[in-house]
């Protein structure tokens, strides 16, 4: 009866920690590199995540793109053929900016990014 009590114990306990423990210890949201020539430009251009998510990056275009940081707080200097992705966990709070730098994709004029740019905003 003792052995049955304490299985029974254990067996609870088990469920518990694992009723309570989060769902994921950090999600992954996305960005699509989209368009050539014609209006190229990252889907979404602003992604809303906690410390502790992941960013993936996928070229879903028939033509190279770049994943590259400016400003402050973080680098990523990345390369992208057709269908190829890369990723990133951010692990503090802050905006952290990026662009493609192939020409004519994107232009940075005192600070501000217009084309094909786009922004993680970290929060919590």
């Amino acid at each position: 009866m003792a052995r049955r009590r304490a299985a029974v114990a254990i067996s609870m306990g088990v469920v518990l920690v694992v009723g309570l423990a989060p769902a994921s210890l950090g999600d992954t949201s996305r960005f699509r590199a989209v368009g050539c020539t014609d209006n190229p430009r990252f889907d979404p251009t602003v992604r809303r995540i906690s410390r502790g998510d992941r960013i993936v990056w996928k070229n879903r275009a028939s033509c190279t793109h770049t994943v590259h940081a400016y400003g402050r707080g973080w680098s990523k200097a990345t390369t992208l053929s057709p269908g190829e992705r890369t990723a990133k966990k951010f692990r503090r709070r802050g905006t952290y900016k990026f662009r493609c730098l192939i020409a004519g994709h994107s232009n940075l004029s005192e600070g501000v990014c217009s084309g094909m740019c786009g922004r993680v905003r970290v929060r919590r």
